[in-house]
């Protein structure tokens, strides 16, 4: 996300007038106005619909005072059309207060000067309660954020978030009943191996997910929740519709591939693992999380963990890692690319089709920075931001049945590369005409 979802206090204004600098474009996350007209019911009306598409979709800001090109780029500060900075600010908070259901919680507003220049910045917080919608003159609209602007929700999607929330509630009531059983003694020895069992790894409760949102969302917060505060990295991929038995575990195809994955360059950083494969009651899985640990269920879902360790960080001394540690390029970028590799020659080996969501996860990377291209291996890397943010959780992807690895690869890579001010043409090693990675052979 831009600023890494940080309070509008943190984000300095350099970064704020390198977006004019810049022409920065708006996106997921991101959208400049002009102004607000607060006694237009237009007006009023769209900055409630912006506000809600973000909080339904992970976040975001927006900043008044600002014009774009009509083409969403920023183009220039608009001093003299904006008006009063605090005046607006009062009166979009009593909209969102009046309009708004459920509340955004920690909903930001605040006016800024950057370079003599008046704005209002708006921070749209990642939202728990979702889906909020906007109840005004007789109305109720649903609005959510994608790369192309926002839209009307779907029922569909509506429905989604709503399956997501009744699970989550379902889970509560689950973890309710075991406290019962385990406070009675005949039933204290089954309800102990179960919640040892959803703790230690082993999920019966993912495999009763059917729905691919709910599932991604879910095993992103056990990843969150279990890697505490070390550092890790993962990528993981999950059908939009799951189910028990969505790949054969057992099969030797899918067997044969885990243990020779295509596209891996010997002595890379790639899925191929120099551990037994294992079966445990979802699924297979190799290696061990404080390496390198990859898993398939049996619903579909495939992710793999590693450390932000040393072998993340190759070609950094010691004393480097220790006072700033930089991520190679290597491992960002071959990690993900082998992984999606992996996963499409299961799919054509099982001639499985399907939509599926994609999540990149850097958990607890504050402190890290980046080395993005080959030959820049001093420790004083200009122009690269180091990451201030907590966890950077790259935006989901959903991706066609047909999607290409390295393609996706590359687009996924664009924001991480983002994360730390690079620009996505120095990702190296992709070959834009033949649309994939070309690693070294060594």
């Amino acid at each position: 996300m831009i600023f890494e979802g940080r309070s509008i206090d943190e984000i300095s204004d350099t970064e704020i007038e390198r977006l004019v600098a810049e022409h920065a474009c708006e996106r997921r996350y991101l959208e400049f106005k002009v102004t607000v007209n607060v006694r237009s019911d237009p007006d009023r009306l769209e900055i409630l619909r912006d506000i809600v598409s973000m909080a339904n979709s992970g976040g975001g800001y927006l900043i008044i005072g600002i014009r774009d090109d009509g083409k969403g780029r920023a183009q220039k500060y608009e001093p003299g059309m904006i008006g009063d900075p605090d005046k607006i600010k009062r009166a979009v908070l009593a909209l969102c207060l009046q309009h708004i259901s459920e509340r955004i919680d920690d909903l930001e507003i605040r006016p800024r000067t950057v370079n003599g220049n008046p704005l209002l910045i708006i921070r749209i917080p990642f939202s728990a309660r979702i889906p909020h919608m906007v109840t005004f003159q007789n109305r109720t609209d649903f609005y959510s954020r994608y790369e192309d602007g926002k839209r009307e929700m779907t029922l569909s999607e509506i429905r989604e978030i709503f399956n997501q929330d009744l699970v989550a509630r379902r889970l509560s009531r689950v973890e309710e009943r075991l406290g019962i059983l385990i406070s009675s003694s005949e039933s204290q020895k089954y309800a102990t191996e179960l919640s040892e069992k959803i703790k230690s790894g082993i999920y019966p409760r993912f495999l009763s997910i059917r729905d691919g949102a709910t599932l991604a969302d879910a095993t992103t917060r056990w990843f969150i929740e279990e890697i505490g505060e070390k550092p890790y990295f993962r990528v993981a991929i999950t059908p939009s519709n799951p189910h028990e038995g969505y790949f054969d575990v057992e099969s030797e195809d899918v067997r044969t591939l885990f243990g020779n994955p295509p596209g891996s360059r010997r002595s890379g950083w790639n899925m191929e693992g120099n551990s037994r494969l294992e079966r445990f009651e979802e699924g297979i899985r190799q290696g061990a999380k404080d390496s390198e640990y990859l898993e398939l269920m049996s619903n579909g879902h495939m992710e793999f963990w590693t450390p932000l360790g040393e072998h993340f960080c190759w070609r950094q001394s010691p004393e480097e890692f220790g006072i700033r540690p930089r991520l190679n390029y290597y491992p960002v970028i071959e990690y993900p690319t082998t992984f999606l590799r992996l996963y499409r020659a299961i799919l054509d080996a099982l001639k499985t089709n399907d939509e599926f969501l994609i999540d990149l996860n850097y958990g607890n990377l504050k402190g890290y920075t980046l080395n993005p291209t080959p030959g820049r291996f001093g420790f004083d890397i200009n122009g690269v931001r180091t990451f201030e943010g907590e966890h950077l959780m790259v935006p989901r992807r959903k991706v066609t049945g047909n999607f290409e690895p390295d393609v996706v690869t590359f687009d996924l890579l664009r924001a991480v590369y983002a994360a730390f001010g690079v620009d996505a043409r120095l990702i190296p090693f992709y070959n834009g005409k033949e649309r994939k990675f070309d690693f070294p052979s060594s």
